[in-house]
């Protein structure tokens, strides 16, 4: 099992800024190692799928898995992508002429390797 106590070393209102900002990149170090681990589980939980040896769907320790073949997607028409491009440009020109009223979604952080 991995240990994930190890993440929180204080309290964050305790913490130097230059303290938060170097446990942000050793959290988002540490998740980066945990995805690929992840990944590398899925990638073999596929294959017992794709083999017969493991069901698509189950439970374990009460955790659902569920394994998804893919997501359902179109190819539309040359038609439909026409007026899709011209949909897209009345919403140019909405935007430009000020008639389209912009929003702002919720604030938040993007943190990212140099």
């Amino acid at each position: 099992m991995v240990d994930l106590t190890q993440t929180v070393k204080a309290e964050p209102g305790l913490m130097t800024t230059d303290e938060l900002l170097q446990h942000a990149i050793d959290i988002k170090a540490a998740a980066k190692r945990l995805e690929a681990s992840l990944a590398a589980i899925q990638d073999e939980l596929t294959k017992r799928v794709e083999s017969g040896d493991l069901d698509p769907a189950f439970t374990h320790d009460d955790w659902s898995f569920t394994w998804i073949v893919g997501r359902r997607s179109w190819k539309y028409p040359a038609a439909v992508t026409g007026l899709e491009a011209q949909l897209k440009a009345a919403k140019r020109a909405s935007e430009a002429d000020g008639s389209a009223l912009p929003t702002t979604g919720a604030p938040y952080w993007t943190i990212r390797e140099p």
